[in-house]
């Protein structure tokens, strides 16, 4: 059985899926989202070691008190944000997502520190200067960037901007998710022609690994995507770089899924089925909805 048909045995995958071309807007959003919680499980046992100098395999490794296959509250924390698109405006949205983050608290492992401070946990000395200033905000909202065309630029930085400001507050956050989500927007809307962000010429990947710093975190998707043929080699690069892995993975593997669809080589990577995609029930119906959303609102 192949991966495909295993996501839609095990009902991962909207059934109606199957009545849609594979280069439709539909299937770069599943894809997009697949290919989001695949690489947070492939990052986290990479995430922030200290030694590197192993070769990074195209293989799921375990790691000590992680679920073999388990996603980060990357994934989880983006399902709670897309599945707040209920809602019909932005503000009680945003609402909405901040109860359902205080009433999942006790189910979500790998909190940045950002999170953990909105929900009055304790937060390491050395991690203080990042609340409100982290990647987490950007994270959780690349996705709503598959709602919108290009055009939908006022409406879609709207959702995306009440959504970060629950939990992140400061202006380069805030203006790294809507850059993000721009880049989403565009992969669904162009496909395979859509025009690949670039970091400046004058960037480089920092030696001590991608830091929780969102300017840094999108300069570092936007450096694996432009140089990815494929969502494995995404996964490996990102991973390559260090540091925040499963955020940078996940990010950079969605967006070449949303444009390369069909050549993105998703479906193909040998370890897909091993991540624990018991644990994200709720993955099929945020797909559904965020299809439904783009659907209505482009109408």
């Amino acid at each position: 059985m192949s991966a495909l048909d295993a996501l839609f045995d095990r009902d991962l995958l909207p059934a109606s899926l199957q009545d849609e071309p594979f280069d439709s807007d539909a299937w770069a959003i599943a894809s997009a989202v697949i290919a989001y919680a695949a690489g947070d499980a492939f990052g986290a046992a990479h995430e922030f070691v200290a030694d590197r100098s192993a070769k990074i395999e195209s293989k799921l490794l375990g790691k000590p008190d992680w679920p073999f296959g388990g996603v980060s509250d990357d994934t989880t924390l983006s399902l709670l944000t897309i599945e707040s698109l209920d809602q019909d405006n932005p503000e009680t949205a945003a609402k909405k997502y901040l109860q359902s983050l205080k009433d999942s608290q006790e189910s979500l492992r790998g909190l940045g520190p950002t999170t953990r401070f909105a929900l009055g946990m304790s937060v390491k000395p050395e991690e203080l200067h990042y609340i409100g200033v982290s990647n987490g905000g950007m994270m959780r909202t690349a996705l709503l960037g598959t709602l919108f065309t290009p055009t939908q630029k006022a409406m879609r930085e709207a959702w995306v901007r009440a959504s970060v400001q629950t939990t992140h507050s400061h202006p380069m956050a805030i203006d790294a998710a809507l850059s993000l989500s721009a880049a989403f927007a565009s992969a669904v809307t162009h496909g395979s022609s859509y025009e690949v962000p670039h970091p400046p010429q004058d960037w480089s990947p920092p030696e001590e690994g991608i830091s929780l710093n969102p300017l840094e975190t999108y300069r570092a998707v936007t450096f694996v995507v432009s140089r990815s043929a494929d969502v494995e080699s995404a996964y490996l690069l990102a991973c390559e770089l260090g540091g925040d892995t499963d955020t940078v993975a996940a990010l950079s593997a969605a967006l070449v899924a949303a444009s390369l669809r069909q050549d993105s080589g998703l479906y193909d990577i040998p370890w897909l089925m091993d991540v624990n995609w018991s644990e994200i029930p709720q993955m099929k119906g945020a797909i559904e909805l965020l299809i439904k959303r783009r659907r209505e609102w482009a109408q």
